[in-house]
């Protein structure tokens, strides 16, 4: 899905001529500065720069405010032809944050660009997707750490936005919807959710009533994407189809489903049996994804190992907690308030991420955050692990104690650079983004065009080339 890289383009907002930092000159460019300005070299010292404060060097001065000396009232740089090199190279060949990177006209301008070059490459031709969230919480990874999905749903708006695909959220009040998606607000929670129980039907409500506002009425190809299951079994989706994508809870309803894994895809049609046996045509299997910026490997890491999940039975905490006291290692169990750059700092230095999961784990977030932080994870030999964690590779599938031990030991030899290397290759927004593309183009195809013998019901083209009877 790559192209010709476009080009970044200063839209003069004077916005990074105001970010905080400090800019250095050298002996060359201050004779340039000074020339520039008819002035002496040491009138241009003693008047536009000071000592670093690292003591190496000089820097320019700044207004009042912070923004650079240089910067006038029309956001133009007075010293441009002369500018050090360090501006010339800012902020396009920097390592910029993104918080600063939205402040910036030419940043928005070129991720603009970026999606619109994405989209026509990913050749999706669904012209909406309405999103329907979680019905309880409102979309923030910050409030809600410890939800898988509430992050399921924030890394599937991050999908759609990165595709260029639009969009809306139906969520509850006080959503933060990603990227550049809209939102239908559904209000606050009446009570708990249970099926068929006052929230639910005042939920259903309040649902119909946004989608109905929102639906187009011409044949722009649209889907409706279900992320919460049973939550959402009862709208009325006025003849669009609908699907749930990343399909990690234990039911569903609808007969376009994408599951996290093959193991979890088995465990519905063996669960569901009666529901799924007429509904399995259109499934397919697409892996969860994060985004790989927000994961790093750690300058150095730390000997002990990490449990990151519920403080449940079920999640093998007691394994773990066995494995550590064996291997005579300290174990730091986490099971909410960690996310952002404090979760990937932990995971980064850590000797190894231990998911000893007792259920058929369905995907398992944690595992592929590990891997994105170059962590050998460490887990049982079922469910989705068979499919997520290369065994001696990314790291150690184990059924026994000894196991466990020896996998412990094993941690520090594999090569955490490969182990992020494979996740980004398999597990990051772009790796994963054109087979969603072309799975919602399958989904709209065989709802419009005859289901089944839809005549090019092909799911994603990349996998089976050009047919020999065209």
């Amino acid at each position: 899905m790559t192209s010709n890289p476009i080009p970044f383009v200063c839209k003069c907002c004077g916005a990074c001529c105001r970010w905080p930092g400090i800019v250095r000159v050298n002996t060359d460019e201050i004779r340039a500065i000074a020339a520039h300005l008819s002035l002496s070299e040491d009138d241009f010292r003693d008047q536009y720069t000071r000592l670093a404060p690292d003591r190496t060097s000089l820097i320019l001065t700044e207004a009042p405010g912070g923004a650079c000396i240089f910067l006038d009232a029309a956001n133009r740089c007075r010293i441009n032809p002369v500018k050090p090199e360090q501006c010339r190279g800012f902020p396009e060949k920097w390592n910029v944050p993104p918080e600063y990177q939205q402040l910036c006209a030419g940043f928005r301008a070129l991720a603009s660009a970026k999606k619109q070059q994405r989209r026509a490459a990913s050749s999706c031709g669904i012209g909406h997707i309405h999103v329907l969230g979680h019905p309880l919480l409102p979309l923030s990874v910050e409030d809600a750490p410890a939800d898988a999905q509430v992050f399921t749903c924030h890394n599937f708006c991050l999908l759609l936005d990165y595709l260029g695909i639009p969009f809306t959220y139906y969520g509850i009040s006080g959503s933060q919807v990603p990227g550049e998606g809209n939102f239908a607000d559904c209000g606050r929670p009446t009570g708990p959710w249970r099926y068929g129980n006052r929230w639910h039907k005042t939920y259903t409500q309040r649902l119909n009533r946004q989608l109905a506002k929102r639906l187009s009425n011409d044949r722009t190809p649209e889907i409706i994407c279900s992320l919460y299951g049973a939550a959402q079994a009862d709208i009325d989706p006025a003849g669009r189809p609908v699907s749930e994508p990343l399909l990690g809870y234990d039911h569903c309803w609808t007969p376009y489903r994408v599951f996290p894994s093959y193991a979890h895809q088995h465990v519905i049609y063996a669960k569901q049996e009666d529901f799924t046996k007429n509904n399995r045509f259109f499934d397919t299997v697409i892996p969860h994804f994060v985004n790989a910026d927000d994961y790093w490997i750690a300058a150095h890491s730390d000997d002990y190992l990490l449990y990151l999940g519920r403080d449940a039975a079920d999640k093998g905490i007691d394994i773990a907690r066995q494995c550590a006291d064996a291997c005579k290692l300290p174990l730091q169990c986490v099971h909410d308030n960690c996310f952002g750059a404090d979760k990937s700092e932990l995971i980064a230095r850590a000797r190894a991420v231990l998911m000893p999961t007792l259920y058929v784990e369905p995907f398992g977030y944690v595992a592929i955050e590990a891997q994105f932080c170059g962590t050998p994870v460490i887990t049982t030999d079922w469910g989705a692990f068979t499919e997520t964690i290369v065994h001696g590779v990314t790291g150690f599938r184990c059924r026994t104690a000894a196991e466990f031990n020896r996998a412990v030991a094993l941690a520090p030899s594999l090569n955490r650079q490969a182990i992020r290397k494979y996740a980004c290759d398999h597990y990051s927004i772009e790796a994963v983004a054109p087979a969603y593309a072309a799975y919602f183009d399958f989904v709209w195809n065989v709802h419009k065009n005859g289901g089944y013998y839809a005549p090019d019901a092909i799911r994603d083209q990349r996998q089976w080339g050009n047919s020999p009877f065209a």
